[in-house]
């Protein structure tokens, strides 16, 4: 007993080890590699499909710190695009705009009654993070920064964002202004739609002309991932916005694009730690850079369903030269997938339209079905499926087809039928006809004879015969004459 208990002991620490290394072998069976971002809350979105390709905490509610600002610029923008107003249009800095921040003002350095442009004013917002620029853009649009702190909440709500309250417009601590990483997303998202917003964000300095209060400004962004000069520099990132309080720890908005891919990342409650060599490491900019680089070098756009795919076969009738034809998808179908992912399971369910033989011709891409196409549970929608090739009608056979199809039909039979027997009763009458011509030229040609004869013996002389001969000749013409 004690040696069968050996005996199955070694084989299932052999089979333990043994289990790795079928794993390693198989393909698609290794796990996507955890990018463990350090930070409290971290999104990684493709912005082309809305994929997340990693989330830790993404819902969860945080104090949002200056990433507010997107939606402040974001409902900016908007009232540029309805008119509301020019970016040219000058604006006076009041002091309700310094109402609520105090001496955090960001680094812009507004004085009130100085005048700047709108336009300008959306750069100090945005490249320079300015407070109280946040402020004076809220009261130009609607008149107070209430008014306009309530049209943030009322566009979040329009976003599908569930877990932001906006109290301001800026981002600074307030217990009621909150947001979490997947609501700062479908504002982004939604930012990102306007040309304006995007050149502004990815600008990582914009000079402020002389104004009434102020000599020249050179704006520099706060943004690291843009800024060629940072040890996080980042050549494929082009925006968006940093954030940082107590309450909020470091932040970042950031997107990139390589080869194509538009990746989008937030990260929210970074710290900054020292490293073993002593180097200060702001995490919002060393994990998003990290992150960004996970979901480029981990994921790309794989076929779930190609056009090359022959996915069913139709007979056809009448064809020149074919029976059938061949169906194949009318696009492609792809997904942003781990690169190591088994596709082997991908679900797809092909539907004919037709569901006996179709009849000649058949034009190359007619739509005869379609395929639905699923993955992990993913539903990737339908596709049309089309005809491969162009089949041409036989026209002799097309012919035969219809003859026959004509003499199946009893009411051509029946009108059929009546023709033959109308044609027979033609033909009947037209043979009466000519027997009957033909007999009345035969007896008027007899008669034409007779009368002939009867003439020419009426002519004939009596000279030289007797009176009894002449009588004769009369009497048998009188006889004659009575038999007619």
């Amino acid at each position: 007993m004690t040696r069968i208990i050996k005996k199955i002991t070694v084989l299932l620490m052999a089979f333990a080890l043994f289990v790795p290394f079928l794993s390693a072998l198989s393909p698609g069976a290794r796990a996507l590699t955890d990018p463990a971002v350090n930070t409290a809350s971290a999104l990684l979105i493709d912005l082309d499909t809305g994929a997340v390709l990693y989330g830790k905490n993404e819902h969860d509610v945080r104090a949002p710190a200056s990433l507010t600002k997107v939606m402040t610029i974001l409902l900016a923008v908007e009232a540029y695009e309805r008119g509301d107003v020019r970016l040219s249009d000058p604006v006076e800095v009041t002091e309700d705009a310094f109402s609520d921040v105090g001496m955090e003002t960001g680094g812009a350095g507004l004085k009130v009654g100085e005048i700047l442009t709108f336009e300008q004013l959306l750069y100090c917002a945005m490249i320079s993070s300015s407070n109280e620029g946040c402020n004076v853009i809220a009261i130009k649009l609607a008149g107070s920064v209430s008014s306009f702190v309530a049209m943030m909440n009322q566009r979040a709500a329009e976003l599908g964002c569930t877990n932001t309250n906006f109290a301001n417009t800026h981002g600074l601590p307030n217990d009621l202004h909150h947001s979490s990483a997947y609501d700062l997303y479908l504002i982004t998202s939604a930012a990102l739609t306007h040309n304006l917003f995007k050149r502004i964000v990815s600008s990582d300095t914009y000079t402020v002309p002389p104004t009434n209060l102020s000599e020249e400004r050179v704006l520099k962004t706060t943004n690291n991932l843009i800024n060629p000069s940072s040890t996080y520099y980042y050549e494929y990132a082009s925006g968006v916005k940093t954030g940082y309080t107590d309450a909020a720890g470091y932040c970042l908005i950031a997107t990139a694009t390589k080869e194509g891919r538009r990746l989008l990342s937030v990260v929210m409650g970074g710290q900054s730690v020292v490293l073993d060599d002593g180097r200060t490491q702001v995490q919002s900019f060393s994990e998003t850079k990290r992150l960004l680089q996970w979901g480029f070098d981990n994921f790309s756009y794989q076929y779930l369903l190609t056009t090359l795919k022959l996915m069913a076969e139709i007979p056809v009738e009448l064809g020149l030269g074919a029976d059938s034809v061949v169906l194949r998808p009318e696009h492609d179908v792809t997904a942003l997938l781990p690169n190591d992912v088994d596709l082997s399971t991908v679900e797809l369910e092909p539907v004919l339209f037709e569901t006996g033989a179709i009849t000649a011709p058949v034009e190359q891409g007619r739509v005869l079905g379609e395929v639905s196409v699923k993955f992990n549970g993913v539903d990737y929608g339908k596709v049309n499926l089309i005809a491969n090739t162009k089949i041409e009608l036989d026209r002799a056979a097309y012919i035969g087809s219809e003859l026959k199809s004509a003499a199946a039909n009893k009411y051509v039979r029946l009108t059929f039928t009546i023709i033959v027997v109308l044609l027979i009763l033609y033909a009947a009458f037209i043979l009466y006809y000519n027997v009957r011509r033909r007999n009345k030229r035969r007896a008027a040609a007899a008669l034409a004879r007779q009368r002939v004869e009867a003439y020419r013996r009426s002519q004939e002389t009596t000279t030289g015969k007797s009176f009894e001969e002449i009588e004769e000749s009369h009497r048998r013409r009188a006889e004659e004459r009575s038999r007619r």
